[in-house]
């Protein structure tokens, strides 16, 4: 018998190939029990008058009366492909790209305890966004996360590589397949088929001719880790009931019928009388049964699987014309392989009453409405140094069929009730023209932007205006990413042709294609360096999704790879063993030229294992490369291999990047005298002590360090995702020589001055974040004071 036939269960793992009956659940819920060691909870008597009020009112099943499938992501330039699957008892996540948690995070806040995550092949595109899913979930309270996939996934998702990112994470990301020969995931609500595809040479192997008998020893298992996974949804059936019709229990409740005797009169034909005098028939409540026809989630990632694609079995019992033909087939194929004549081929098998939906990289990428709200409002303060977001355009060729869908970020699916394509969550294509038409009508805002221009142009700028170098900012928040900011990354643009990013945090490449749009390629060819500052995951988690779009950028300019120079603690190589050498089945070293942040170090902050070995001349070579003449490291206050660094221009300009870090006197004396200082401020000024606990600085205290450096201007950033549009910043005459970092914000040393002059119009725009996070503050700290003298009172009754 072939390996495919073999039902394997263990645990809560089931091979099931049909819709459940109330019956079937009820048999897996006592197995549940029995392997868990549970007891049903027995609730506590209720009195005679509220057990004959519970009989008495119409409740909702406990199975999934709602199911509804949710584009997070169609894979527009520089996102995810990535669906959610929410039903009455939970939500099941399929591919989880980078950038997801930000999107989920921001739009999906109630489907937080996500428990399962589905992915449909080994690459960084389907599970780069795990690592920091796994964060924001240990933040929820969620332990663990059972990850479905392929065989050989577990060399991705395994401990020792998210630990890298923080030692003290508390979500475990476990395997959900752990027999090659495991074929499904069942629960209460649905369950889930693995269809495997392999590449065509694998294939006949797999599926001899009928009248070859083959024998599967060891080896089957040491080949079957190449292939993809194609995943069939199975949804529950709710009803047992075995009538054509039955009861739809929201149009009940609509029509205010609570009483069950009522229900079941309708049930069996009967008109009921309500008390309000209507007469409710039959027919308003009676729906046909409902079919429990599957959904498809499928990625064809290379020719290679077509053939495969084309012959399996299993898809082929569901591109019938009967009840078993699936309702709905996701397609997370690229663009040009659903073109393919063969892949047009397996669409076409499908009868005319399945939908189709498509998530490719021709969808729109336009996943954060704050965002674009955000940037509308600071382009019409300053459209230089805030330019307008770049919105990649939906293209709808090839998709005028009906049953076609061309997916959308927040797209809708409702499986049950049977409500069909919703797109009234997605972010309109004129969101921001209609953003603007709005402020334009704002009289207050208006006139703060009228009087700050008129500030700009009674004052007598620099006339330098030298395009370079430019700083662009694409992530200034901290920790996770948010609503308005993303986490930490911006380039400095040395001149036409060089760049060096610093830091890049989960989400990288979306704000970089948010930012530069068309562009994007020629920024990512250019970028010479990527300086690593330390191994917190908001520093260095979008670190594999930059290095694998800039090797695309080369391929499709047609041009010979060069190697990326990454400046970065040592222990970064782990990492990129892990998702380098594991998703793109190539060495990470391939791709770059590692050169460890300490030997760019002056010998008395060097660590004492330190090895010179060759570093000497590859820092030569960055310093070429980015015609520097000094870029110094050195070690700051916060956690381990963290350092700050400055960069010195052969022209002479000086930048300083501060990292993650207290106050901190060695990167006063790395950054004298420099014309820009980039300096963390996680906290507001009175939050000393949080900052000190967490390692982090407040706005005062990165201030008053850009004084002792006597930096010519600086630049905040860093900030706590407690402050949404903007910091609080207390007015204080002795700091009048700064600015405040926003994402997507492209400054020149030129314009420096006039970020200063921006806070004021900024606090008035944003007054009412100000009062809010001020309100949360005040309440916190009388909450502490409140405590802290009850303890007093206590101490003093007992002495």
């Amino acid at each position: 018998m072939l390996c495919r036939n073999v039902i394997v269960q263990r645990g809560l793992l089931a091979f099931l190939l049909r819709p459940q009956t109330n019956k079937v659940i009820r048999r897996f819920k006592a197995k549940f029990r029995r392997h868990t060691g549970k007891r049903e909870f027995k609730p506590e008597r209720k009195s005679t008058e509220s057990l004959q009020k519970s009989q008495n009112v119409v409740r909702t099943s406990s199975f999934s009366n709602f199911v509804e499938l949710c584009v997070i992501s169609s894979g527009g330039p520089g996102t995810p492909k990535s669906v959610i699957l929410v039903t009455t008892n939970g939500s099941f996540v399929f591919n989880c790209g980078e950038g997801t948690q930000r999107i989920k995070n921001v739009c999906f806040k109630k489907f937080a305890r996500i428990e399962n995550v589905f992915i449909t092949h080994k690459s960084w595109d389907n599970l780069g966004g795990l690592y920091g899913m796994s964060l924001g979930l240990a933040v929820a309270g969620v332990g663990k996360v059972t990850v479905h996939g392929p065989v050989g996934i577990e060399s991705v998702v395994q401990r020792k590589a998210y630990m890298m990112l923080y030692d003290d994470i508390k979500t475990k990301l476990d395997i959900g397949r752990q027999s090659k020969a495991m074929t499904g995931f069942s629960n209460p609500d649905l369950s889930i088929d693995y269809v495997p595809l392999l590449p065509e040479k694998k294939e006949d192997l797999y599926n001899p001719p009928k009248d070859q008998v083959v024998h599967y020893h060891n080896s089957f298992y040491h080949f079957i880790h190449h292939y993809q996974t194609q995943i069939v949804l199975m949804p529950i059936l709710l009803s047992q009931i075995l009538k054509k019709q039955v009861v739809n229990y929201q149009k009940c409740i609509d029509l205010g019928i609570n009483d069950v005797s009522m229900v079941k009169q309708l049930r069996n034909g009967e008109n009921v009388s309500l008390s309000d005098g209507r007469i409710i028939y039959p027919d308003d409540v009676l729906t046909e049964k409902d079919i429990a026809r599957p959904i498809i989630v499928v990625e064809c990632p290379s020719e290679d699987y077509l053939y495969s694609l084309l012959r399996s079995e299993k898809l082929s019992e569901c591109q019938g014309d009967n009840d078993d033909s699936a309702e709905l087939v996701v397609h997370m194929s690229t663009y040009n392989m659903v073109n393919n004549p063969q892949y047009q081929q397996f669409i076409q098998r499908f009868p005319s009453s399945t939908m189709h939906m498509f998530l490719h990289e021709k969808t729109s990428n336009m996943t954060s409405e704050g965002m674009i709200q955000l940037q509308s409002i600071l382009n019409m303060v300053h459209p230089d140094i805030f330019p307008r977001i770049q919105m990649g355009k939906q293209q709808m060729d090839n998709y005028e069929m009906e049953n076609y869908i061309m997916a959308k970020p927040f797209m809708r699916y409702s499986y049950r009730p049977k409500l069909g394509i919703s797109d009234e969550l997605c972010i309109p294509d004129d969101i921001g023209s209609k953003m603007v038409t709005k402020l334009s009508n704002d009289e207050h805002f208006m006139k703060t932007v009228t009087d700050f221009k008129s500030l700009l142009s009674a004052k007598q700028l620099e006339n330098n205006k030298s395009e370079y170098p430019e700083v662009a900012f694409l992530g200034t928040g901290s920790g996770f990413p948010g609503k308005f900011r993303n986490v930490t990354g911006f380039i400095i643009n040395v001149d036409e042709e060089t760049s060096i990013l610093m830091d890049c945090g989960d989400g990288t490449i979306n704000q970089l294609y948010m930012l530069y749009g068309d562009k994007t390629d020629e920024i990512l060819i250019n970028m010479k360096c990527i300086y690593i500052s330390h191994l917190h995951a908001d520093h260095h988690l979008g670190l594999a999704g930059i290095l694998f779009a800039r090797k695309a950028a080369l391929e499709r300019a047609g041009k010979e790879y060069t190697k990326v120079y990454l400046l970065a603690p040592i222990r970064i190589k782990r990492w990129l063993h892990v998702i380098i050498d594991k998703t793109l089945h190539m060495k990470y070293y391939e791709l770059i030229q590692f050169v460890p942040n300490e030997a760019f170090m002056r010998e008395h902050y060097r660590p004492a294992d330190y090895k010179e070995e060759q570093n000497a001349a590859l820092c030569q070579t960055v310093l070429s490369l980015l015609n520097c003449k000094e870029i110094v490291a050195v070690p700051v206050d916060h956690y381990a291999c963290a350092t700050g660094v400055s960069l010195v221009h052969n022209t002479g300009w000086k930048i300083v990047y501060s990292g993650d870090t207290m106050p901190c006197q060695s990167l006063v004396e790395a950054g004298k005298d420099c014309d820009l200082l980039i300096h963390e401020a996680t906290l507001q000024s009175d939050m000393a002590e949080t900052a000190k606990e967490l390692q982090h600085s407040t706005v005062k205290q990165a201030l008053d360090i850009g004084n002792k450096m006597q930096a010519k201007y600086q630049i905040l950033t860093h900030f706590s995702q407690r402050y949404h549009r903007i910091p609080l910043i207390e007015d204080n005459p002795s700091h009048n020589r700064f600015g405040l970092a926003y994402d997507l914000m492209k400054v020149k040393l030129s314009e420096l001055s006039v970020l200063y002059d921006m806070i004021n119009p900024l606090k008035e725009i944003f007054h009412e974040d100000i009062d809010l996070v001020m309100q949360v503050h005040t309440r916190k700290q009388n909450k502490t004071q409140l405590i802290k003298e009850i303890s007093q009172n206590l101490l003093k009754e007992k002495s």
